[in-house]
């Protein structure tokens, strides 16, 4: 890399413990030109979540950086590879002046968006991009995604971290519960690309009877019996409890046809019965997908296609939020997500984490990959 202040720079690495993983990432990134001013990201993976701090602190006083921002994720990655079930660190640094962010701690709830430094921050930063994370035990902090998005019209991308007994995120500090994140101020340019693991099996139905998570009729017909009518269409036989197919739930207005997944959590088939996670409401329309490889595969160059044909030149950096049900669960190995975002766009400066939900706009998705290039 050159020794313009513009470059961003990136390192991940793995160890058997957190003083080993901070040090080789402090070492790489040490010989790099690590810019006086920026704005660093750090994601580990779940064995480090209760280290977290103490990274953090060796990381800022070794790079002399003092503005970060990141999450614990089930993995984390980097370009070309991906850590899962060892300790492991990425890192991204963002030459970015103090003044063109704002980094916020978790938010509970809608009154914490009118807080007077968040109003202050909105208004100076006239803010069109952020970047979340969630504690997955606060998931009705979510709900504060659209006003946060509507208040500042800002895109917002991110995930919900996870760890094995704690998920902490960072906010400058290391935070926990809510919704935390970075604003960015109007003139820092991305492009934002969308994943889905699930490939539709059939038409957009509607739902006309059911409550609490449980779909009773579609169509005004019994929904199992339109669910099982599908599954043999597309060959799945008796293959409603193996994880492969799912509910997905059309976005109104979308002009792309996108939708987002939720679990299909259980069938009465005594009753006709369907239970899915998450809420609805009557006259939402639905269609059945099906998640597999091949088909995760496909839509992931399809979408790193499509985010290439918007750049206007190389990108400069990415982050990258993927499920913790892709991956090695979905691609076969660990690293062939990430090398297939390498073969498409090059070894360029990137990190992120797998968690459990993923953020793009202002909604809550499951399965996708969330893909961030700073322009």
């Amino acid at each position: 890399m050159t020794s313009r202040d513009t470059e961003f720079l990136s390192a991940h690495a793995s160890g058997e413990n957190w003083a080993a993983v901070a040090s080789e990432l402090a070492d790489r990134l040490q010989d790099m030109p690590v810019p006086p001013h920026a704005l660093a990201f750090l994601y580990v993976s779940e064995p480090l979540a209760d280290d977290l701090g103490s990274i953090l602190t060796f990381l800022r006083s070794c790079l002399g950086l003092e503005h970060w921002v990141g999450a614990s994720g089930v993995g984390v990655c980097g370009s070309g590879r991906a850590y899962f079930g060892v300790p492991a660190a990425s890192v991204l640094i963002a030459p970015m002046a103090r003044d063109r962010f704002h980094i916020f701690e978790p938010l509970q709830s809608e009154d914490d968006i009118d807080a007077p430094e968040m109003r202050a921050a909105i208004a100076r930063l006239q803010p069109v991009f952020g970047l979340v994370h969630c504690d997955p035990g606060a998931v009705g902090a979510l709900k504060t995604l659209p006003e946060l998005a509507r208040i500042g019209s800002t895109y917002l991308v991110g995930g919900v971290a996870s760890g094995e007994r704690v998920a902490p995120q960072i906010a400058d500090k290391v935070v926990d519960s809510g919704l935390s994140g970075v604003l960015f101020a109007s003139d820092v340019a991305v492009q934002v690309g969308l994943s889905q693991a699930c490939t539709p099996i059939g038409p957009i139905h509607r739902i006309t009877e059911g409550r609490g998570g449980i779909i009773s009729m579609i169509d005004d017909r019994p929904a199992l019996e339109v669910f099982r009518e599908e599954l043999e269409r597309d060959g799945g036989g008796q293959a409603i409890a193996t994880g492969r197919y799912h509910v997905a739930f059309m976005i109104p207005g979308s002009d792309t046809g996108d939708f987002v997944v939720r679990n299909l959590m259980g069938i009465d088939p005594q009753n006709n019965l369907m239970a899915v996670s998450g809420e609805f409401r009557l006259g939402d329309t639905i269609r059945f997908v099906r998640r597999d490889a091949a088909a995760a595969e496909q839509d992931l160059r399809r979408m790193l296609g499509d985010v290439q044909r918007r750049l206007p030149g190389k990108p400069r950096g990415a982050i990258y939020c993927s499920c913790v049900a892709r991956g090695p669960h979905l691609f076969g190995t660990e690293n062939r997500e990430m090398m297939i975002i390498r073969e498409e766009l090059g070894d360029l400066p990137l990190t992120g984490f797998y968690g459990n939900g993923e953020v793009c706009n202002d909604r809550f998705y499951n399965y996708t990959g969330v893909l961030t290039l700073f322009v």
